[in-house]
C-alpha cells in the first residue's frame, strides 16, 4: 500500500511538471509572436518617420527645434543652409555660436518667455544681406511631453518679402485710385473696406501656423497646403490644409490621385492657357509660379505653388499658398482704373490738378487746349502758363476754397504752346493728392465765345460813333433855333 501511494505520488509530479512545461512552451510562443509585432510596428513606425522626414528636409520652410537651455536639438536643411552649415552641425550649439551677440540675446529672451507663457508667438522681422532688405516671418510655439510639461520651442519660418512688396503695391495702388475718383466714385470706400477685411483675414490665415511634436506634427499643422507627388504625379502625402484646400479627406487622395486632376482645363471662362496644367509626361519640375487650382467642388481658385525636387529621387513637394482674393482684388481696381481712364479721356472739360503751384496731372483735353505734352508740362508751374495780368485772378481760387466760400467761375487767359492766347474759364475744387492739398481746376475753353463778343463789340463801334455824331448834330442844330427865336 506504500509502494502505491509513493507511485501515485510520483506521477502526480510528473504531471505537474508537465503542465507547467506546456504552460512555459505556451508562453515562449506567446512571448515570440509579440515580439514579431513589435518589431512590425516599428518597422512600420521608421517607415513613415522616415517619410515625414524626407519631406520636412525638402520643405522650403526653415524648421528648427530647441530645448529648454535654448540648445538647438535639430532643423532642417533650409534652415542649416541659411547658416552655411549642416543639419548635424547645428545639433548642441546655440544662438551664440552663429549670430551676433545682440541677436543671439533677442532670440534667447523669445524663447525663454514662450516657455515661460506656453503660448506660441507669430514674429516678423527685417534682415539685411548683401545691401538688401528682407522680411522674414518665424512661429515659434512651445512643445510638451506626454505629462504636460514643456520640453523646449519648435519654430518654423520663411521669407514674406514678395508678398509684403505686393501687400504695398496694393495699397499704394489703390491709395492712388483713391485719390483720383473720390468725388466721382463713392464706391472705392467701400472697395477698400473689403481689401482691408481680405488683408486682415490672409493674415489671421498666416498666423494659423500650428507646430507640434517632432517633425510628423510640425508638417501636419503647416499652416499651408503641402503635398508630396510621386514620379507617376500621384499624390502620396497630403497635409490637413490641403485636406481643407481641396475638399478631398486623406483617403480619397493618397496614394489615388494625380496632380493634373486638380489642374484647370485649358481654357477656362475665355482665359488663356492655364500655366498650371501639368503635363502627365513632364519629367522636370514645374517653375514656382501662379496657377488655377479645382477643387472638390469644381470651384477654381487662384494659387501660388513653389515645387521642390528631392534629391536623388523623382519626387516632388508641393507647397500651395491662396490668392484668389488678392487676383480679385487686382481686377477690381483694374476695373475701376479702366473706368477712370475712360472717364478722363472721353470727358470735354480739360481737368488740371495743381499742388505748390507745380502741375500734378492733366487730362488728354487739357493737353489738347494748352498744345503741350505731358513730359513738357511737368517742368512748367501752372502760373507759366497764365497771363501775367490774369494770375492774381486765378490764383485767388484756391484761398477762396480754403475760407469755405463757394467757388465762382474765373475767367483768364493762357499762353497756347503754339503763342496765341486762348480764354479760359475756370471752377475749383480742393482735393488730397499724395496725402497733400491740391486744387482740381474744372477747365472750359471760352475762347470761341470771347472773341465773338470782341467781334460784336467792334462791329457796333461805327453805329456808337454814328449816334455820338448825330447827337452833337441835333445839339448843335437845338443851339442854333434857339438862337434864331430869340432873335
Amino acid at each position: 500500500m506504500a509502494k502505491t501511494d509513493e507511485t501515485l505520488e510520483k506521477l502526480l509530479t510528473i504531471e505537474k511538471a508537465v503542465n507547467e512545461m506546456v504552460t512555459l512552451r505556451q508562453g515562449i510562443l506567446e512571448l515570440k509572436e509579440s515580439e514579431a509585432q513589435r518589431q512590425k510596428a516599428l518597422e512600420e513606425l521608421q517607415e513613415v518617420g522616415s517619410h515625414y522626414r524626407i519631406l520636412l528636409e525638402n520643405l522650403p520652410q526653415r524648421i528648427f527645434m530647441k530645448d529648454k537651455n535654448s540648445v538647438y536639438l535639430l532643423c532642417n536643411r533650409a534652415f542649416a543652409a541659411n547658416l552655411q552649415k549642416k543639419p548635424e552641425e547645428i545639433a548642441g550649439k546655440t544662438d551664440d555660436d552663429f549670430y551676433p551677440k545682440e541677436l543671439a540675446e533677442k532670440y534667447r529672451t523669445s524663447d525663454q518667455r514662450i516657455m515661460a507663457t506656453g503660448c506660441s508667438e507669430s514674429i516678423e522681422e527685417v534682415l539685411v544681406r548683401e545691401g538688401h532688405s528682407f522680411v522674414w516671418k518665424t512661429i515659434k510655439i512651445p512643445f510638451k511631453n506626454e505629462n504636460g510639461n514643456i520640453l523646449g520651442i519648435i519654430g518654423v519660418s520663411w521669407d514674406i518679402s514678395e508678398q509684403r512688396r505686393k501687400d504695398e503695391e496694393l495699397k499704394l495702388k489703390f491709395t492712388h485710385s483713391e485719390e483720383m475718383v473720390d468725388h466721382l466714385k463713392p464706391e472705392l470706400q467701400k472697395l477698400n473696406e473689403k481689401l482691408q477685411k481680405e488683408m486682415i483675414e490672409r493674415r489671421r490665415t498666416e498666423e494659423e501656423l500650428q507646430g507640434a511634436e517632432e517633425f510628423r506634427r510640425v508638417f501636419e499643422n503647416v499652416a499651408t497646403p503641402v503635398v508630396l507627388l510621386e514620379g507617376n504625379k500621384i499624390i502620396s502625402l497630403a497635409n490637413k490644409e490641403f485636406e481643407k484646400f481641396s475638399g478631398y479627406s486623406k483617403e480619397e487622395v493618397e496614394g489615388k490621385k494625380k496632380w493634373p486632376e486638380f489642374s484647370a482645363p485649358s481654357h477656362v471662362e475665355g482665359k488663356e492657357r492655364c500655366p498650371g496644367s501639368l503635363d502627365e509626361n513632364l519629367e522636370e519640375v514645374p517653375p514656382d509660379g501662379e496657377y488655377r487650382f479645382r477643387d472638390k467642388a469644381g470651384n477654381l481658385r487662384e494659387v501660388s505653388c513653389k515645387f521642390g525636387k528631392i534629391p536623388e529621387t523623382k519626387r516632388i513637394i508641393v507647397s500651395i499658398f491662396d490668392i484668389t482674393h488678392q487676383k480679385r482684388t487686382e481686377e477690381w481696381i483694374g476695373s475701376l482704373e479702366e473706368k477712370y481712364n475712360s472717364l478722363m479721356d472721353n470727358t470735354r472739360e480739360a481737368l488740371a490738378v495743381v499742388q505748390e503751384g507745380i502741375i500734378r496731372f492733366v487730362n488728354p483735353k487739357g493737353l489738347e487746349v494748352l498744345g503741350y505734352a505731358k513730359d513738357e508740362l511737368a517742368s512748367m508751374t501752372f502760373s507759366d502758363l497764365i497771363l501775367p495780368e490774369d494770375r492774381e485772378r486765378i490764383e485767388i481760387l484756391p484761398q477762396t476754397l480754403k475760407t469755405g466760400e463757394p467757388a465762382q467761375p474765373k475767367p483768364f487767359r493762357v499762353i497756347h504752346k503754339d503763342g496765341r492766347t486762348r480764354w479760359l474759364e475756370g471752377r475749383g475744387a480742393l482735393i488730397q493728392w499724395g496725402k497733400k492739398p491740391a486744387a482740381l481746376y474744372s477747365l472750359t475753353d471760352i475762347t470761341d465765345r470771347m472773341q465773338a463778343k470782341e467781334e460784336l463789340r467792334t462791329s457796333l463801334e461805327p453805329f456808337r460813333a454814328l449816334v455820338n455824331a448825330m447827337d452833337k448834330y441835333l445839339s448843335a442844330l437845338n443851339g442854333v433855333e434857339t438862337k434864331i427865336q430869340k432873335g
